[in-house]
């Protein structure tokens, strides 16, 4: 058996005894971005790397995925969605989405949308409802790229009807928009 000699073994017997350093401050919720609870980040990571079904829409998911605030930045600009996505971190299991809508309204028409007449959905079928007001807002088609972050995006702006698909919550006991289907044009 050897053993390591080493020509100063006085520095080495030092750092032996020393205490290991302690971390300064609380570093518990390091991974949790501001405004989330430990429980929304869960959920986060669950749809990220879960394998079962996505979860039920939510007043806030909408609010986080779809809604845009008014004077954040033109509509018009064509950069518009690939650096919205970047911002508000839009993706499907860390996966570019092939289209996505960002409009420029208030949740509440969105909402009572969802009680409106049926609409015919882009696929054809009637599962879809049409909003009564225009509002603006971009489309985004998929040019490059397959996963985070080398997704880039054409946008396009849209004024017109927005068309939706919505779910109904059994928890509050009301529906609740689930995606946008498509954006009639104003005439």
């Amino acid at each position: 058996m050897r053993m390591l000699f080493t020509k100063h073994p006085l520095p080495l017997l030092f750092l032996l005894l020393l205490q290991p350093m302690q971390l300064q401050g609380t570093f518990s919720n390091f991974y949790l971005l501001p405004n989330f609870t430990k429980e929304e980040f869960d959920n986060y990571i669950y749809e990220l790397f879960g394998t079962g079904p996505t979860r039920p829409p939510s007043k806030r998911k909408i609010e986080k995925m779809v809604l845009v605030e008014e004077d954040w930045r033109p509509l018009h600009d064509p950069q518009y969605f690939t650096e919205e996505t970047k911002y508000k971190n839009v993706h499907y299991k860390m996966r570019c989405m092939n289209h996505h809508y960002f409009l420029q309204t208030s949740y509440e028409l969105l909402q009572q949308t969802c009680y409106n007449l049926i609409a015919l959905c882009s696929d054809g079928t009637n599962m879809c409802k049409m909003s009564n007001k225009t509002v603006e807002g971009v489309f985004c088609k998929l040019t490059e790229g397959t996963t985070i972050p080398e997704c880039d995006y054409e946008s396009t702006y849209m004024h017109g009807y927005v068309i939706i698909t919505c779910r109904w919550n059994n928890e509050t006991q009301e529906f609740i928009p689930h995606t946008i289907n498509n954006m009639v044009p104003h005439t």
